[in-house]
């Protein structure tokens, strides 16, 4: 959840608002693959419920990381514009929010301070992407404001479920 609350912590509530109304939910079944590695994507996706394995296939196929509800996958693709260096399975019944990458360029071009938010958030998630990657424990216990931002953060994904008529599911973690 550390790299969700890092792009979440960044967006100011009206793009949160606009990433809900310009996205579609998909509900995505246990084995699904929602990203492939190598295939284009045309999505940038937000996890709403459920997990995924995120499995790399160099130089042998090997799970990479599982990731959980508020988290994003595909912002790899939607920044560098390359096919996905991973594959993305549901590892159980899940649920993401589907955004148009068509849609979000379009955003982004017309609303800079939105572009900011987006991109320094994006750059935050994977900055603690890669820390975690390289840290044997990534130890936040001793930072107060980082426990306040967590509370908050999980909130305001509370509030984003709320709008997606998800309520308080079991998240997976």
């Amino acid at each position: 959840m550390l790299e969700a609350s890092a792009f979440l912590s960044i967006l100011a509530e009206a793009d949160v608002d606009w990433l809900v109304a310009n996205s579609k939910r998909q509900d995505i079944q246990s084995g699904s693959v929602l990203i492939r590695f190598s295939e284009p994507v045309e999505f940038l996706y937000l996890i709403v419920d459920g997990a995924f394995d995120v499995t790399a296939s160099m130089p042998k196929e090997h799970q990479v990381a599982r990731v959980y509800a508020g988290e994003l996958v595909g912002e790899m693709s939607f920044v560098d514009w390359h096919a996905p260096s991973a594959t993305v399975t549901a590892s159980m019944n899940s649920g993401v929010l589907a955004l148009a990458k068509a849609d979000l360029t379009a955003k982004i071009e017309s609303d800079i301070g939105f572009a900011a938010r987006f991109y320094k958030g994006i750059s935050l998630l994977l900055s603690c992407r890669l820390r975690a990657a390289y840290a044997e424990e990534l130890d936040l216990s001793a930072n107060a404001e980082g426990k306040d931002e967590m509370a908050t953060l999980a909130i305001r994904f509370e509030e984003i479920q709320g709008r997606l008529g998800l309520g308080r599911r079991a998240q997976g973690a």
